[in-house]
């Protein structure tokens, strides 16, 4: 990577050392030789977001908010005084996420709350872990991703419960004593640094005892052992979220050639690239599919294309969403196909940018042939399968020595969207030693597997969904081949879903979280390195 990194943190006047971390992250991340800058703003502090940018020599600047949710800073008072820098108009800037929105804060939180529990010898179904926000009734968004953490932390079962509260929002502090039920609390401050993690909860953990007590509360509220953690900001894993948010996240790349008036040099003659975005994590997509998607003129994409791969676009790409969904199909195949050709023919680059690789139930052999047909040169670049990322990021292989030496991936639909499609004779997918991966089959999963089990699959046979796979929205369901369709819908989940069946199912490899694999080691490639 190279250009210029800003951590910009709410930071403090009154308390030093919550600046002194942010300057200690940001040395941290120098060490790395990453980047050819790397600045810290404050709002309160020095430097201030309205004039860093200005203190730096990069043409490219990427700023990480070193905040905890999305909502007023991130969204309003950080953008707002970075476009008041007499610098702003010349660079190419990109904001990303606040780091406690990214996926891997809650794998760092699980594996501290279960170093605390082996230290102090407490066992984790006696514990009950509070994750406390900052929080404002002002602005409501605030709150999202300290909620989100917790119900990651106990869909995970890090601890015997896990709640959310808040210092300046409901249910405050002062309530959690009465609320847990168990005798231990692990406190966990979702905040950077400062003297509300150091000074300001503990204070309102005590006066709620005391309180407590001289009300003649519940007398295990005044006994419960009460463990205050260090906030998040002092994680040693934080400085990689901030670093892989960098890399995801990165400004695109100077236009290499220019025409004179500042138009893009364009090609001679127009070309189509089918280009495959991986299983929807942005960083999965292929550094070939990166760059051509950069130098596009025209980008054709499915409907589960995230907003961030679509940034990386030319400002002055035009962009066509043709996306399928159930009941929804804006372009029928073939004017999707008339789309390719007719754009190539006016000498664009057309990128086609499709969910996992094109040619896995993508009908990319379909827009290949009619470009082909229509004499325009077009090219494949291949992507990552949803059918093998999305079991790796459940913690399932799909292969696994002793295990399951096979496996087969089929579409839970048929080709016009009906009925179940004809799947391969049973003895190619006996009850041991075979994975049957399907793709696209939410909708019909009740009926694949009571055919299965019709045609001779045990019902016990351990079965997984993963619901968005590799994303922060991932959620997975497991139970067997005779309960996994009611399972899912007890769990909620929607398409997209990658469903495994077969003994690989039961197993968990990585722990189960979104974009992780085992140890927590998050799926992803370099945008922008």
């Amino acid at each position: 990577m190279s250009g210029a990194l800003v951590i910009a943190a709410h930071g403090s006047r009154r308390d030093p050392a919550a600046n002194a971390l942010v300057r200690r992250l940001a040395e941290a991340v120098r060490a790395r030789r990453l980047f050819d800058e790397v600045a810290v703003a404050f709002h309160q502090g020095e430097p201030r977001f309205d004039t860093v940018l200005d203190e730096l020599a990069s043409e490219s600047v990427t700023v990480v908010p070193l905040l905890t949710s999305a909502g007023h800073y991130a969204d309003v008072v950080l953008p707002q005084a970075l476009a008041r820098n007499r610098r702003f108009g010349e660079l190419r800037l990109r904001q990303t996420p606040p780091v406690g929105t990214h996926s891997g804060i809650a794998p760092l939180v699980a594996r501290r709350v279960t170093e605390l529990l082996r230290i102090e010898g407490i066992a984790r179904h006696s514990a009950s872990v509070a994750i406390v926000g900052h929080g404002t009734s002002r602005h409501r968004e605030s709150r999202t991703s300290t909620i989100q953490l917790a119900d990651t932390l106990r869909r995970r079962k890090v601890a015997g419960e896990v709640l959310a509260a808040f210092l300046d929002d409901d249910p405050p502090v002062t309530a959690l004593l009465d609320t847990i039920s168990l005798p231990h609390l692990v406190v966990v401050p979702f905040l950077i640094g400062g003297a509300h993690a150091g000074e300001d909860i503990p204070r309102l953990l005590e006066e709620s005892r005391v309180a407590s007590r001289e009300s003649g509360g519940s007398r295990e509220s005044g006994e419960r052992a009460v463990i205050v953690d260090q906030p998040i900001g002092t994680y040693p894993g934080l400085v990689d979220i901030i670093v892989d948010l960098a890399r995801r996240h990165a400004p695109p790349p100077a236009p290499r050639f220019r025409l004179r008036g500042g138009r893009s040099a364009r090609r001679e003659s127009g070309a189509v690239h089918l280009v495959g975005a991986g299983p929807g994590d942005p960083g999965l997509i292929t550094a070939r599919g990166l760059e051509l998607l950069r130098r596009a003129d025209v980008v054709v994409h499915d409907r589960l294309i995230g907003p961030e791969l679509l940034a990386e676009a030319r400002t002055d790409a035009l962009l066509i969403d043709v996306g399928k969904g159930p009941g929804h199909a804006p372009y029928s195949q073939a004017e999707i196909n008339g789309l390719l050709v007719e754009h190539a023919g006016q000498r664009r680059t057309v990128v086609r940018l499709k969910g996992g690789d094109p040619f896995v139930f993508g009908r990319g052999s379909e827009e290949v042939e009619a470009c082909n047909q229509a004499g325009v040169p077009v090219q494949v670049t291949p992507g990552i399968s949803s059918a093998i990322a999305g079991p790796a990021a459940a913690g399932i292989p799909v292969t696994a020595r002793g295990v399951s030496q096979s496996f087969t991936v089929v579409t839970g639909h048929s080709a016009d969207g009906g009925n179940l499609p004809v799947l391969p004779a049973l003895p190619v997918f006996p009850d041991s030693g075979h994975t049957l991966v399907v793709l696209m089959g939410r909708a019909n999963l009740g009926e694949l597997a009571n055919r299965l089990i019709a045609e001779g699959r045990d019902p016990s046979t351990p079965a997984a969904c993963i619901q968005s796979a590799t994303t922060p929205e991932q959620q997975v369901t497991r139970a067997t081949l005779a309960t996994i369709a009611e399972a899912v819908e007890r769990d909620g989940l929607q398409a997209p879903v990658v469903t495994v069946i077969g003994a690989v199912a039961a197993l968990d490899v990585g722990g189960g979280s979104a974009g992780q694999l085992g140890g927590g080691a998050t799926l992803t490639a370099a945008i922008g390195a």
